[in-house]
Formats: C-alpha cells, sequence, structure tokens
C-alpha cells in the first residue's frame, strides 16, 4: 500500500483531534496575493509581475479579501467587473485595485447600455475595496454612463484617481463608508438636459477630502437627498463649476427633504471659488446649506466670486448650523445670507481679507489681513488646506489657509 500524503492523514483524522493539532503546529493563515495585469501579457500566464495576465476578466478571477491586482500603464478599452464571482473584500483585508506605480493607466471602457455600470462593474452589496492611481476617461461612452456605488454597496476607497468626460457624474454615490480621497473630477459632459455633476452623494460615514472639483458643467459637489449622516467633507479645491441655466447647484450643496434629514455633515477647510460664473450659468451659490439639514458644521472655507452667495442657509428647516472661521467674500450677490433657524454665526469674515492674489487663485493671507489670528482656536480643525498644522501663532486664521 502506498504511504499517505501528510495532508492526506490530516484529512482522515477525526475532528477531535484538530485543536491538538493547531496547538501543536499552530494555525495556518492563507496569504494575500499579489497579481498583475498588462497589455502585453497573457492569460494563460500566472498573473506574476514577470508573467502579468492579459485581460481585466482573467486578473479579477482569482481575487480574494486582502489581495492586490496592480495594472499596468497603457489605454485599457476593458471593464472591470467584479459582479461576476461576486468579488468583496472584509473589513481587515481589503481588495486592492491599483495602477502600477509610476505608470499612468487609463481606463476607456465605452458602455453600450444606456445608464449602464461605467468602467467598474461593483453595483450590490459588496465592499471593503481600495481602487487607486487610476484615470477613468468617460470619452469614448455613448450614453450617459459612469461609475455608479450603489444599491448595496459599502466601504469604498477611491484614491488618487483622475475622473472626466463622462456623459453623467463624475462620480454616482448611494453608499454608506465611501471615501473620495486626492481625486482629480472634472470635465464631465452635458447630456441633453440631465444636470452633471462631479460628485453626487447620498450615504453615511463617508470622506470627501483633498480633491479637485472643476468644470463640471451642472456643479461640483452635491449632497442630497438623504438621509446622510456623519459625512465630512474637507480640503477640496471646488471651482468653475455649473454652466447650466437649469442648475442651482455651485460648489457645495447640501440639501435634505422632509423624510431623509441630513444631519452632522462638517464641512471645513474648503476653497470654494468661481463657481455658476458662466455666461449660461444656472443661479448657485458658493456654500449651500439648504432645507432639512440639521447640525451643520461650517468650519473655516474661503468662498470667492460665486455667482449668488458665497454662504447661503436657507430657512426655518435649516437648522442649528456651526458657522465659523470663514472667508466669503467678493461673491455676486453677498458674501452671506442667514435664513436658518438656531444658527450660530461667529468669527467669520466678509470684507476685503487682502489675499495674496486672487487673480491667480492664490487665497492666502497677507500678513496685514484681518483674518490673521482672528479665528476660534477649533480642536476639530487642526490642519489647514493644505494640511499644515494650525494654528501658527495664537489662534487660528480665518478662511481655508493658516499663514500666520
Amino acid at each position: 500500500m502506498k504511504c499517505l500524503s501528510d495532508l492526506s492523514r490530516l484529512t482522515l483524522l477525526p475532528t477531535y483531534a484538530m485543536p491538538l493539532l493547531l496547538a501543536l503546529f499552530g494555525s495556518i493563515e492563507v496569504q494575500a496575493a499579489t497579481y498583475y495585469v498588462s497589455l502585453s501579457g497573457s492569460d494563460s500566464n500566472p498573473g506574476t509581475q514577470s508573467q502579468p495576465f492579459k485581460t481585466f476578466d482573467r486578473a479579477v478571477a482569482p481575487l480574494r479579501p486582502g489581495d492586490t491586482l496592480y495594472i499596468r500603464g497603457g489605454l485599457w478599452t476593458q471593464q472591470i467587473d467584479l459582479m461576476d464571482g461576486n468579488k468583496s473584500g472584509t473589513s481587515s483585508a481589503y481588495i486592492r485595485i491599483v495602477g502600477y506605480p509610476g505608470e499612468t493607466v487609463t481606463i476607456r471602457y465605452a458602455d453600450s447600455i444606456t445608464s449602464g455600470y461605467g468602467p467598474i462593474k461593483a453595483r450590490g452589496n459588496r465592499g471593503y475595496f481600495i481602487f487607486e492611481n487610476l484615470i477613468l476617461d468617460g470619452i469614448n461612452s455613448t450614453n450617459n454612463t459612469t461609475w455608479q456605488i450603489r444599491d448595496g454597496n459599502h466601504h469604498f476607497i477611491l484614491r488618487n484617481l483622475e475622473i472626466k468626460n463622462f456623459k453623467s457624474n463624475g462620480l454616482f454615490i448611494k453608499a454608506n463608508g465611501v471615501q473620495v480621497v486626492n481625486c482629480s473630477i472634472h470635465d464631465q459632459k452635458k447630456y441633453s438636459t440631465s444636470r452633471v455633476y462631479g460628485i453626487y452623494f447620498n450615504g453615511a460615514n463617508g470622506l470627501i477630502q483633498g480633491n479637485k472639483i472643476y468644470n463640471n458643467p451642472g456643479g461640483g459637489l452635491t449632497l442630497y437627498p438623504g438621509p446622510i449622516s456623519n459625512l465630512i467633507v474637507r480640503g477640496n479645491a471646488i471651482y468653475n463649476n455649473n454652466s447650466m441655466s437649469n442648475s442651482n447647484v455651485g460648489g457645495i450643496l447640501l440639501w435634505g427633504t422632509s423624510s431623509s434629514v441630513i444631519s452632522n455633515t462638517q464641512i471645513y477647510n474648503n476653497l470654494v471659488y468661481k463657481n455658476a460664473t458662466a455666461s449660461t450659468s444656472g443661479p448657485a451659490h458658493g456654500i449651500d446649506i439648504g432645507p432639512y439639514t440639521s447640525g451643520t458644521k461650517v468650519w473655516n472655507n474661503t468662498a470667492y466670486g460665486n455667482k449668488l452667495y458665497g454662504l447661503f442657509i436657507h430657512n426655518s428647516t435649516t437648522k442649528n448650523a456651526l458657522v465659523q472661521n470663514n472667508i466669503t467674500y467678493g461673491n455676486g450677490r453677498g458674501n452671506y445670507y442667514n435664513g436658518g433657524s438656531g444658527t450660530i454665526y461667529t468669527n467669520n469674515l466678509t470684507t476685503d481679507p487682502k489675499f495674496v492674489n486672487s487673480s491667480i487663485n492664490n487665497f492666502q493671507i497677507r500678513s496685514d489681513s484681518p483674518a490673521a489670528n482672528k479665528g476660534l482656536r477649533l480642536s476639530s480643525v487642526p490642519n489647514d488646506y493644505r494640511n499644515s498644522s494650525r494654528p501658527k501663532g495664537t489662534t487660528h486664521d480665518i478662511g481655508g489657509y493658516e499663514n500666520y
């Protein structure tokens, strides 16, 4: 009789013996794997760095929680499909899909389905993904398609992405636990009369941080309709959005409904400027804290040169907004309007802040600025727009920058 292998012997042992074996040999851990895909690869390869896969379908197939897929540089016209095979990470083991460091990875997938899935197909109850160092370019799209994070999606981290040229919102997010960090979201294309935003967001426990959101025809960032809770919007530059006459979204719009209130949103250290200034722009504000919102914190933002008001707080259903340390100056209709209930408004500046050079969008303040060392010292805002520490002087400077 042939001898059984060690592995075969283990499978024949009764279950009561397994705790003893684990005590003797330790638990067996599945190690995270790293795969590679390249336009010059082959799907018959093992997916290593020296022998990469060729297609996204083949490269996605083996992914398990904790694994990483590196996409090598080039112009890709394939779709990343995470629904086939029901891919999902775990809270302790995210799946990472990453453009190879130092290389430019552009994905131009033309979805043939109107309102289709876009370049990344991942809807449904799946989450714990990290996407980074990718360019998602909708220039080849013929329909109003984009990447939509929705229908049960959760815990997606989007980092260092460029998203452009889609005939729809740059990002449509209706999910919890989504982070959009250090991305460039710009130049989406008008599709019929549909409003096309940089980001359309609805969800809880989200983070929108360090992004540049610009030249989107419907507006920059739309937070609608609720319920939205515990969202942080910080350190973004949001500018030159809204060229559509039927859109009322400028830089940031926060707007709930009677049945879907938006609560505990923090908006701070953002530069919101020159939105809705085109001849075709609709009526829009820089930062718009709309109806059915509660407890919104608006701290240390700079709102300059927007079409209507720099900061507009709507009506009695806009409750308990906390507005501190903001510069709102040079806006078309006015710098600040408050129609809200229970608004706290302190240490803000609506007169000339003496920017270094607003004509070239340098909104740092000069040493003789009335914003220097005139803000409240806010423990919740320890850094400025550049992530430089606050305060430099005796207390916070007013506005997005901390200089003195």
